[in-house]
């Protein structure tokens, strides 16, 4: 335990915010996922703290189950769920760190350090990601990797505005080893991927500034309008730097411009990655 946390066990490993109101957790070890229930409304805060769903969890690290009004802060703040051994179980490991809800939610990560976990946000409107790092994808647990369904930052089926600015995003990196980590490829379809459901429409889209590396692609499109990647450091991956559907879904670009291919640290090139 670190020196300066308080530690919280929850029962069941499920730490509860029901009527939220204004809430703080600062200096927190909690050792279990935490749960905002659906009347959390007000503004819940995270910082200087760490959050580790242990064995057998069946949730994601912050599942956002809020019917809306609710601002969530997360900043200064490691996500690490405890790996589990080959065959084991824990769903924090294979699922996005936090999510959004309602349109009346609004997502603010700054500065969190998210690794053992499925992506950082799966999250479509409202959201701001600045300064964090993604890394240490955990799939060792898995018998077949291309169950996982892991990521990035996912807006399945958002409207925006979704602002991921400043961040070292790349899930498949061994923090430890400064390698890969093995078959990251096979769970990681895309880091920053966007896609549609039920007739949306992602706007408002900004990408800029960021370290994008280690998924099977690093950045794929299927649904946008007036979308921004600008000025982004594009690593190593498995397929390519860039996927995108076809014609016919209609995404398109307010700005693509500065983007380059760089090494597995980030030191990037002179080399640009075209236009998808």
């Amino acid at each position: 335990m670190p020196a300066g946390y308080t530690e919280i066990s929850p029962p069941n490993g499920e730490y509860d915010l029901y009527d939220c109101g204004s809430v703080v957790l600062d200096h927190v070890y909690i050792r279990g996922f935490i749960y905002l229930g659906t009347n959390c409304s007000g503004t819940v805060t995270i910082k200087n703290s760490i959050i580790a769903p242990p064995a057998g969890t069946n949730q994601r690290s912050i599942l956002n189950n809020s019917n809306g009004g609710l601002t969530l802060n997360i900043m200064d703040t490691t996500i690490r769920p405890e790996p589990v051994p080959f065959g084991g179980t824990n769903a924090a490991l294979t699922d996005h760190a936090t999510n959004g809800c309602a349109p009346n939610c609004y997502i603010n990560m700054n500065r969190v350090d998210v690794a053992n976990s499925g992506g950082m946000c799966l999250c479509g409107e409202n959201t701001i990601i600045e300064n964090s790092w993604l890394h240490d994808n955990y799939i060792a647990h898995l018998a077949d990797p291309s169950e996982a369904h892991t990521g990035g930052v996912f807006p399945y089926g958002g409207s925006g505005p979704v602002t991921i600015r400043n961040n070292r995003l790349e899930p498949g990196f061994n923090a430890g080893t400064g390698q890969p980590v093995n078959n990251y490829w096979q769970a990681i379809t895309a880091v920053l991927f966007t896609q549609g459901t039920g007739g949306t429409v992602l706007r408002n889209y900004v990408a800029e500034g960021n370290f994008i590396s280690l998924g099977a692609f690093d950045v794929g499109v299927e649904n946008g309008e007036g979308l921004v990647f600008r000025n982004n450091v594009f690593g190593p991956n498995h397929w390519g730097e860039t996927t995108t559907c076809s014609t016919s879904c209609g995404v398109t670009y307010a700005d693509w411009s500065g983007n380059v291919k760089g090494d597995i640290n980030g030191v990037k090139t002179s080399v640009v990655v075209p236009h998808p």
